[in-house]
């Protein structure tokens, strides 16, 4: 039986993303999947990929948050860090118009391939999970595409990213086009997002 002090440990831990508190309360004897994978849980809505990926590699059971069908498509733990990621809902406040429009304004200028090349991983998918929050479809789906492409085939390059872009530059070229094609404004949207996020909220406190 595990400890419950140190699950409550654990579960602590996994909210605020501390990795040496996690570990601390597995050699305190608690259950990496107790309360039907609670730890987990709250490490993938909180979006903290180094607990994730801790986790699991301490038997943590990521396949209970996904479909059958999609985990057959997944080859990679990393890819299974991203599927789980994907599952957390989205919090209104991780949207910052400011931000979105300061990467946006630079994908146009500079192209797609500012995503991977200035950006850390962390802040390329929360902006592509912004862009999914907000309803701007098509420029998501873009950007999904482009950093799950350059996520698979930069490893593949000796140099890594930046033999990659340059191997590639006419297809990254293509991303490019394709995103300044998409005709959406990411300020209004996530203007408008915000705003009912704010009223749903006011109708709650009613």
């Amino acid at each position: 039986m595990s400890d419950p002090i140190a699950n409550r440990t654990l579960e602590l831990a996994c909210t605020v993303g501390s990795l040496d508190d996690a570990r601390e309360a597995l050699e305190d004897g608690a259950d990496v999947n107790f309360r039907a994978g609670a730890p987990l849980f709250l490490a993938i809505v909180n979006r903290h990929r180094a607990m994730i990926r801790f986790l699991l590699d301490h038997g943590a059971d990521g396949e209970m948050f996904l479909p059958k069908k999609r985990l057959k498509q997944i080859k990679a733990r990393e890819d299974l860090i991203e599927e789980l990621i994907a599952c957390a809902p989205y919090n209104p406040r991780d949207i910052k118009v400011e931000e979105i429009q300061e990467i946006d304004t630079a994908i146009r200028g500079r192209g797609v391939e500012f995503l991977v090349s200035e950006l850390d991983w962390d802040h390329a998918t929360r902006f592509r999970d912004s862009l999914n929050a907000i309803g701007a479809g098509s420029s998501h789906r873009c950007v999904a595409e482009f950093l799950q492409w350059a996520r698979s085939e930069s490893s593949t390059f000796d140099d890594g990213l930046v033999a990659f872009l340059t191997s590639n530059t006419d297809a990254v070229s293509e991303y490019r086009q394709r995103y300044l094609s998409t005709g959406e404004d990411l300020v209004a949207l996530a203007s408008d997002f915000l705003s009912g996020a704010e009223g749903s909220d006011d109708l709650r406190g009613e």
